[in-house]
């Protein structure tokens, strides 16, 4: 579904933005964004007007706009020929969105500097692919000065994604976006106001660890010093309240001399945290207490570096 060149340019329009970040966004009365609705099946999506209704209850009210088949756009009765239209109109007139109750759009929620726009991202090379998308090598201009730096870019098929998956992704940036240490790898942002989704993270030269170490003959003061730096990876993650939950030399990168845990599509927030029995893991690398309760704590990410190392 391609988005007018107009709206992906608008600062209020937020695109893929889920509802988990929208709490942290709208903070007053009348504070608004458009987003596109995750959809529960792939397939077409619908734009989503955000406002905050009432900041005391902290209640945010979602306005599906519609469009008609003359490609029309409305949220209550009045039709307009854009979305940016729509908006513009609903600002300017002080018009309530619903006629059933008083509820008003005043202030722009512009984007943040993590959300990134696809024209500043450059593809040059298919680096891998994955379940639901490839991973390239690329450049970022980025917006402070102009600069061009080299960057690893996840591209995410949204056509083939349902909801849940392209919340997962969602949910990874979240956790990653606090994240700021040279044993970690630094994501710069998330390009989601139109499709691909693209994951913009830092380069790692020699790519995942465990290939590199497959590839190049490595001498054992080197590989402890991997090691050291593994654990000062998992040691911040740690400190941050953060659980990796899949420690695995496949899940770090190493590049410029220094190995950076990568890949938070488990990881959680939280002291401990219980999984669903069902879910599939890596049996190999999990602690004992995990193979019998389904419980992860961070004594469990330090079982799996032990096996790693």
């Amino acid at each position: 579904q391609m988005v007018d060149a107009n709206l992906s340019a608008a600062p209020w329009y937020h695109g893929l933005l889920p509802r988990e970040d929208i709490k942290q966004l709208l903070r007053n009365e009348g504070d608004f964004l458009v987003r596109m609705s995750e959809p529960k099946e792939p397939g077409r999506r619908e734009f989503v007007l955000s406002v905050m209704f009432d900041a005391k209850a902290d209640a945010i009210k979602h306005f599906v706009i519609n469009r008609s088949c003359s490609g029309k756009y409305s949220i209550d009765k009045e039709a307009f020929d854009s979305v940016n239209d729509l908006v513009k109109h609903y600002v300017d007139t002080k018009q309530s969105l619903s006629s059933n109750y008083k509820c008003l759009i005043s202030r722009p929620t512009t984007r943040r500097s993590w959300q990134l726009d696809h024209v500043d991202i450059e593809s040059t090379k298919k680096l891998g692919e994955g379940a639901f998308g490839e991973v390239h090598k690329g450049t970022l201009k980025l917006k402070k000065g102009g600069k061009k730096v080299d960057v690893a870019i996840k591209l995410a098929k949204l056509d083939v994604m349902t909801k849940e998956q392209i919340k997962d992704i969602m949910r990874e940036a979240r956790l990653m976006r606090d994240f700021n240490h040279p044993n970690v790898v630094r994501l710069y942002g998330v390009a989601a106001t139109q499709e691909p989704l693209m994951l913009v993270m830092e380069l790692a030269s020699n790519g995942a660890l465990d290939s590199y170490l497959q590839k190049n003959e490595c001498p054992l003061e080197k590989k402890m010093e991997m090691c050291t730096q593994s654990a000062w990876g998992i040691q911040y993650l740690h400190e941050k309240n953060c659980l990796h939950r899949d420690i695995a030399s496949r899940n770090c990168l190493y590049g410029d001399g220094k190995v950076k845990i990568s890949d938070f599509g488990l990881s959680r927030i939280g002291a401990t945290y219980q999984m669903n029995p069902k879910c599939r893991v890596p049996i190999r690398w999990l602690a004992p207490e995990t193979l019998r309760t389904a419980m992860y704590s961070q004594k469990t990410d330090v079982w799996s570096f032990g096996i790693m190392c």
